[in-house]
């Protein structure tokens, strides 16, 4: 599968793999994304980005999606800058249907277009396996236009369901 999709100001987008010394900081950043809805330039930064990474060292995730590598369950992509994401998500192919998930960029890295190149990766990645539907949902309308402009379209509405108060 395609490694790369490039490299433009100091920023490379590349899948990951197993042992990438970015993979902590990939796994980290749609945390601090979301927990910042939205596609304005936030506060969080390097800072945010590197405690969070220490606070989740041994935790097992790194161990976990690196197991799901393996295993060709999950794709890793990442807009990686002096050694961290700061911008991921993944792809999860079944067959010949894979969805994106997770994708999202540090609040400080936003506006720059790196979601919109980790998503590219990815889909390249999805057709490099043979998948031939690739679906996500967005989480506004924002980020949905941004999803548009690569080709994505609307085709249905996602319901949720969730606990009574």
């Amino acid at each position: 599968p395609p490694a790369a999709a490039g490299e433009a100001d100091g920023v490379a987008v590349r899948v990951l793999r197993p042992g990438d010394p970015a993979l902590p900081s990939a796994l980290a950043v749609p945390h601090l994304a979301f927990a910042a809805p939205g596609t304005g330039v936030g506060a969080a930064g390097a800072a945010e980005l590197a405690e969070l990474v220490r606070s989740q060292a041994g935790d097992g995730s790194v161990e976990r999606i690196t197991d799901r590598i393996r295993a060709g369950l999950t794709c890793l992509a990442a807009a990686v800058a002096d050694g961290a994401a700061l911008c991921a998500g993944q792809h999860q192919p079944v067959g010949d249907v894979s969805e994106i998930v997770g994708v999202g960029t540090l609040p400080s890295a936003r506006r720059r277009g790196l979601g919109q190149k980790v998503t590219e990766v990815l889909v390249a990645d999805a057709r490099s396996r043979g998948v031939e539907t690739v679906f996500l949902s967005a989480g506004d309308d924002d980020v949905a236009r941004m999803y548009a402009r690569l080709g994505f379209r609307r085709i249905g509405t996602a319901l949720i369901a969730e606990p009574a108060e």
